[in-house]
């Protein structure tokens, strides 16, 4: 998996950046556009992971779009749709995948909705049961309450739906959306409204492509019948979720930067950030289309993130070099993001030595001075972006899996180097697992390079492959020393290269040689496992040749055991005692301690 290392800057800075369009309106104008039934051409769009999976999408189902370098240009006339069967993917895509669920509800055909594994993970449950309130008739494929998901229906009847408002906004930007194609629709908001802004950003877009509605203090909308989107051409603005984390870098490092291609008077969530950091003792300027962050340092503070959630993240890396302790209130939703993002945020802080606490709406931290470190992404965007605003002062965090970036923002790294804040891809190591047969090595390795991302050689499986025989042939015809001998030609091939997971034999590391081969690109991992275990976990299983004249799978692995487990401490990197852990704890321990 591939890693890189932040160098931060020697002194403040003054310089300019600027950022992408906007992610959540390049979004919902492709789905608005979709919706109106006439051509449209939406300029300056964002071009990353999400958008693409949104155009994806619309276009499996025949919505026409041409893709430009500086503007989509969509087409879709929704009654001719095919009525057959479509299958849409909607990758990670959050707003993709509640958009699409929506607009499947009044199409012909039959629609199976999913995305990616970690997408599978995220709620529907209350978008799903608001849709069935109008007539929907949808089906849980797996898990009830998430994706994938079989809608059946291709028609809604104007009604009321009631709906809880505090799991997503997009939830409700989704109802609203599709409404002026229902009828006259009425939304009820069962408990507190999240992320206000989201709401206002899909009620701004939906005035601007010709359609109105009432919002009654967030409790209650109501979209009149007998609307019709209508517009030839839409500007995307720029993304103020992207330009946050360039505002906390200037705050943090004591710069002037000046964000461009960002509206002051935006509706987006996350423009409220500015407030934040000017209450942590910044100075904000604004100009046209641009926004100018005079960093003052950061000051502990007090902050309700419930309308602009995407930036608790950055709030808490900011909060890690505030002298004192920060609260941040309003996060219950993080929980239902691409990751736990409270999980992800304490164990990455804990790691620079910043104590974190959290209750279920809020995170306490105590900041000051915290240590470089090794950052795990999770596969979330916003865990890589956030993290590497602590890179631009603090020398020595690397980034693990930093393209995950691509889901919002391809260009944040070039971004970074531009404003003097350099990355350099880190040299990613072999992890090497040595030990006994039957302390589980095959098994641990192919966990690791699944959960990594990475590829897996079993060194034995290299030698079979090689010679053209089983081991137990290798050894009859030719005998151990010769196997030993092709073994150590294929550790010599294996240790020039970088990011494998390597499961060895168990007698490699009877030669030296073998050992500094593999050292050279790699960590050594000692499974070790106690006589007991190897026992029990080898069974009767004696179809792998003798490696003593000792009668007995017990008294062969004992002397064995004797003559080899000096050498496997000596080899290691790391030692994992595997006697109380199944593959999958010794895999996760095993990454607690690398990573």
């Amino acid at each position: 998996m591939k890693v890189i290392e932040l160098k931060p800057l020697l002194k403040p800075v003054q310089d300019g950046v600027s950022i992408p369009s906007s992610k959540s309106y390049t979004n919902r104008a492709l789905f608005i556009a979709a919706l109106s039934g006439s051509k449209v051409k939406i300029t300056n769009p964002l071009i990353s992971d999400d958008t693409q999976a949104m155009v994806d999408c619309l276009k499996s189902l025949g919505v026409s779009i041409l893709e430009k370098q500086d503007y989509l240009e969509v087409f879709c006339n929704l009654g001719k749709i095919p009525n057959r069967s479509y299958n849409l993917n909607a990758n990670l895509s959050g707003t993709t995948l509640r958009f699409l669920l929506a607009l499947s509800t009044i199409i012909p055909g039959i629609k199976t909705l999913s995305g990616r594994e970690g997408l599978n993970k995220r709620p529907i449950k209350d978008l799903v049961s608001g849709l069935t309130q109008l007539g929907a008739k949808i089906e849980h494929l797996n898990k009830k309450g998430y994706p994938p998901v079989k809608i059946l229906s291709s028609k809604l009847n104007p009604g009321t739906i009631k709906i809880k408002g505090s799991v997503s906004s997009q939830y409700i930007s989704a109802l609203l959306m599709i409404a002026p194609l229902i009828g006259e629709t009425i939304i009820e908001i069962l408990g507190e409204q999240i992320s206000k802004p989201y709401i206002d950003m899909t009620i701004d877009i939906m005035k601007i492509f010709g359609v109105t509605l009432s919002n009654e203090k967030y409790k209650k909308y109501v979209i009149p019948a007998s609307q019709k989107y209508k517009i030839a051409e839409f500007s995307i603005e720029g993304d103020t979720s992207s330009a946050s984390y360039f505002f906390a870098i200037a705050a943090l490092t004591k710069s002037v930067l000046t964000v461009k291609n960002i509206n002051p008077n935006s509706k987006q969530a996350d423009i409220v950030f500015l407030k934040i950091l000017e209450k942590m003792g910044n100075g904000i300027t604004y100009g046209k289309n641009q926004i100018t962050i005079h960093g003052k340092g950061v000051k502990p503070i007090n902050a309700n993130m419930q309308d602009c959630p995407d930036q608790v993240q950055t709030l808490a890396v900011l909060a890690a070099f505030a002298n004192g302790i920060t609260k941040i209130s309003g996060v219950q939703s993080l929980r239902l993001k691409e990751t736990n993002r409270i999980f992800a945020l304490k164990k990455e802080l804990k790691k620079m030595g910043i104590a974190i606490y959290s209750t279920r709406n809020t995170l306490t931290i105590h900041g000051g001075h915290p240590k470089p470190a090794r950052i795990d992404t999770y596969g979330d965007h916003r865990m890589a972006m956030s993290f590497a605003i602590a890179g631009s002062l603090l020398s020595g965090v690397k980034i693990i899996d930093p393209d995950v970036v691509n889901k919002t923002f391809p260009q944040f790294f070039e971004k970074l180097n531009s404003i003097g804040i350099k990355t350099k891809a880190v040299d990613s190591k072999n992890i090497v697992l040595i030990g006994m047969r039957g302390s589980g090595k095959t098994t641990i390795a192919k966990l690791l390079a699944a959960k990594l991302n990475k590829q897996y050689l079993e060194l034995d499986e290299m030698i079979v492959e090689k010679a053209g025989l089983t081991i137990e042939k290798i050894v009859e015809k030719h005998g151990w020393e010769y196997f030993r001998k092709k073994e150590s030609q294929i550790v010599q091939e294996i240790s020039s290269t970088n990011g494998k997971i390597i499961s060895t034999g168990g007698g490699v590391i009877l030669k030296a040689a073998n050992v500094d081969a593999l050292k050279r690109n790699g960590i050594l991992i000692f499974l070790n496992a106690s006589l007991k275990t190897l026992v029990k976990r080898m069974g009767n299983n004696l179809h792998r040749p003798a490696l003593t004249s000792r009668k007995t799978l017990k008294e062969e692995i004992e002397k064995v055991l004797k003559q080899r487990t000096k050498l496997y401490e000596k080899a290691a990197d790391k030692i994992i005692d595997t006697d109380k852990l199944d593959p999958e704890k010794t895999a996760n321990l095993i990454l607690s301690k690398l990573i």
